[in-house]
């Protein structure tokens, strides 16, 4: 189904935008200077929403390989256990790999690893049942990141959350498997996410989980896309309507700019200018996410995506209309020529996500100021998008998989071997 393909091309273009850091259009922003406005703006859009579109996928990826439409029993269930097991454990070492190759520690390879095994017990359960859990989850999981951000430290393994902090200096590549006084840290980061990073396992559940049910759907029949993409828009557009009367005319909108902009006192970090005489030496407590955020947008408003149960709303919605709509389109003929570029690319979505930070390390290492960080223009980023479907498009056009695609399916039929091969149209890495 090139409508899948399409979504994730959407996903692995709109992550490498954010990782470009773009600030200017023809050249990066001189240093000490802001980024242009219109990109800041596209890159708050954006935030986390084209990983959600990742998370999705993940979701469909397991339906497909354990079955889609049918569940899967007995020894055909082992297999096809066993197969998204060794799936995974390949995107362990590929994000392994990629940590030796850069200074990229734990990032969404590491997730996607751990979430295709945490979807297998899920995947034995009926679309009614999953649709049920998917709105628990998208109310639950919100509520949950701000009271482990209310909670801070005080439950031992929860890391706090607030904005400016950040995780402590990580472990990357295979030297991860050998320092295990980082695998705490690393597994903190990769269940409830430290500082304001992009993902993490509770705030993606909604998402894995509406992928699973979605891709246990018969997706090539019309009347069933049509209803994903109703009941998708009419979920965002309710979602987004509830948030801005709460925003605005209920006053959310002001507690979370608040919070978001804590007054200095409360961010300075200990150690810093010496405290009045007969202060206090003790460090001042982060603010604490309010229950507001629940209800605020991350754009347009100032909420943190990942404490939003409307923000959380508004994507699912919005991801399932784009997946219907994208399936119905790509079923004419002229939308498959014009979009098989996109179609292409996005068959290599692992291939792609590699190579873009191979890309960003060694074709594209601007940086703005001395030790500042990295920025580049959307002159580079679109050298990278050409570069990519033209040589996506030409390499489809003489072999089937992508080669990091190729390297995982070898793996899976060399180490769980069978007859089954409807894991091959899996949504996934193929």
């Amino acid at each position: 189904m090139s409508g899948l393909d399409v979504l994730r091309a959407f996903a692995i273009l709109g992550m490498v935008w954010l990782h470009f850091g773009l600030t200017g259009w023809g050249s990066p922003a001189p240093a000490g200077k802001p980024a242009d406005a219109t990109l800041a703006w596209i890159q708050g859009l954006l935030g986390s929403r084209s990983r959600e579109i990742f998370f999705l996928l993940a979701g469909v990826t397991v339906a497909l390989l354990t079955g889609g439409t049918s569940v899967r029993r007995g020894r055909e269930r082992v297999i096809a256990w066993k197969r998204v097991a060794v799936r995974a454990g390949m995107l362990f070492v590929l994000a392994m790999v990629l940590g030796e190759l850069g200074a990229w520690d734990v990032q969404i390879l590491h997730y996607y690893a751990l979430w295709l095994l945490l979807l297998l017990p899920l995947s034995v359960l009926r679309v009614r049942t999953l649709l049920i859990i998917v709105g628990v989850l998208a109310a639950v999981c919100p509520a949950l990141k701000i009271a482990v951000d209310h909670a801070g430290a005080s439950w031992g393994f929860v890391p706090g959350m607030g904005p400016g902090l950040v995780p402590k200096e990580a472990v990357g590549g295979f030297v991860l498997l050998i320092t295990p006084d980082a695998w705490l840290p690393a597994l903190q980061e990769v269940v409830f996410g430290l500082g304001n990073v992009g993902q993490d396992t509770i705030s993606a559940l909604p998402f894995l989980v509406l992928g699973l049910a979605l891709g246990k759907l018969d997706l090539r029949k019309a009347a069933i896309r049509r209803r994903m993409t109703v009941a998708g828009a009419g979920t965002a557009a309710a979602a987004l309507l509830l948030s801005l009367v709460s925003m605005y005319p209920l006053g959310a909108m002001d507690k979370v700019t608040a919070y978001k902009n804590p007054p200095a006192a409360a961010t300075a970090a200990p150690g810093g200018a010496s405290a009045p005489e007969g202060a206090s030496s003790a460090p001042p407590s982060m603010p604490k996410a309010p229950w507001e955020s629940l209800v605020t947008m991350g754009h347009p408003g100032p909420a943190d995506k990942q404490f939003g149960a409307a923000e959380s709303a508004f994507m699912l919605g919005t991801i399932t209309a784009l997946l219907g709509g994208l399936l119905t389109l790509l079923d004419k003929r002229l939308w498959q020529r014009l979009l098989r570029p996109l179609t292409a690319f996005g068959s290599m979505a692992l291939t792609w996500y590699f190579g873009h930070f191979l890309w960003l390390q060694h074709l594209a290492p601007i940086s703005v100021g001395a030790g500042g960080p990295t920025s580049r223009s959307v002159l580079s980023f679109a050298l990278f998008v050409a570069v990519s479907l033209t040589a996506s498009l030409l390499w489809r056009t003489w072999l089937r998989r992508g080669p990091l695609e190729w390297l995982v399916h070898q793996a899976v039929t060399i180490a769980v071997p069978g007859r089954d091969r409807r894991h091959r149209v899996a949504a996934g890495y193929r």
